[in-house]
């Protein structure tokens, strides 16, 4: 039972608890980010920087190059392809990320997934410093639970 945990607002987001459920684990840890491969040491460093050492994963698994002009819909629709890829070749069967794309998709194809739900002041606190910032996706995700008809919410 190897795990995947996505690094940007997930390990991120909550990397104490991270740390504490990757110290206790019995099998591969590997972070996983759709960083491109290229910027492998800045994710490392940023690891290392919220304590997340080396010790507790087996290896940082990263994307395929792309630019910033390439982040709109068809990206998240190839990317949620690659990362199944790379979770089939690790034997990877849990993981955790934020991006409902990647959730959504992932669900479907044999891995048990767990989503980050991140907090407003963390998307309030995030969203202004890049706008190519993911978590921006899940602003919209539950906004379908005020359009719920108060007498019948589940008809």
């Amino acid at each position: 039972m190897n795990i995947g945990i996505d690094f940007h607002d997930t390990l991120s987001y909550a990397p104490a608890f991270f740390i504490s459920m990757m110290r206790n684990w019995e099998h591969d840890i590997y972070v996983i980010s759709g960083t491109p491969a290229s910027q492998k040491d800045d994710i490392k460093r940023q690891l290392d920087e919220l304590g997340i050492t080396s010790d507790l994963y087996k290896d940082i698994l990263l994307s395929y190059e792309y630019s910033d002009r390439e982040m709109g819909v068809a990206h998240f629709n190839t990317m949620k392809e690659y990362k199944l890829s790379i979770l089939k070749e690790y034997n990877i069967t849990i993981y955790y990320d934020d991006n409902p794309f990647y959730v959504e998709y992932l669900k479907d194809h044999g891995i048990i997934v767990f989503q980050t739900i991140l907090s407003t002041a963390y998307l309030d606190k995030w969203s202004g410093k890049d706008p190519l910032f993911t978590c921006n996706l899940q602003r919209k995700q539950f906004r379908y639970l005020d359009e719920l008809d108060p007498e019948n919410p589940l008809g």
